[in-house]
Formats: structure tokens, sequence, C-alpha cells
């Protein structure tokens, strides 16, 4: 799998992490709790990302939209804090 491929744009975290490459966004997705990645947006980007690694016809915009999604909604972008 091509877990070195580049995103189309870095995604900066709030925590200092920068998602650069489908593995950093593979490792961050290993590190959410299992009920997490039961939400919707993680589901999405978590299939876009399986298929963008293994070379299958994902298009890397829709899998950096998605992402960009997924870590907002868990409040994980620079800037945005999760409210609880």
């Amino acid at each position: 799998m091509a877990w070195t491929r580049k995103l189309k744009a870095p995604i900066a975290l709030d925590d200092g992490r920068r998602l650069v490459t489908l593995a950093d966004a593979r490792a961050l997705m290993i590190g959410l709790p299992e009920l997490h990645l039961q939400n919707g947006p993680w589901q999405a980007a978590a299939a876009l990302l399986l298929r963008a690694a293994k070379g299958k016809a994902a298009s890397m915009e829709e899998l950096q939209r998605q992402l960009e999604i997924a870590v907002k909604a868990e409040g994980l972008v620079l800037g945005q804090r999760r409210k609880r």
C-alpha cells in the first residue's frame, strides 16, 4: 500500500501534529477511540483512505475534503475546540 502518498495540502491539528501523508492520517485514525470512528465523517474518510492507499480510483481531493470534515467535527483543527 502507498501510505507515503501525500495529501493535496497538509492539515494542521491543534496539538501541533500535521497530516501530510496517508500514513499520518492513518496514524491519527488508529489513535482515535473506537466510538469516534463509528461516526459518519470518519467512516467515509476511512473508506477513501484505504482506496487511496491501495492505489484505487480514490480522488485525493475527495479524501482531503473528507479528512478536513472529520477533524473539524472532532475539534482537532487548529483554532477549533470540540464542544463537550
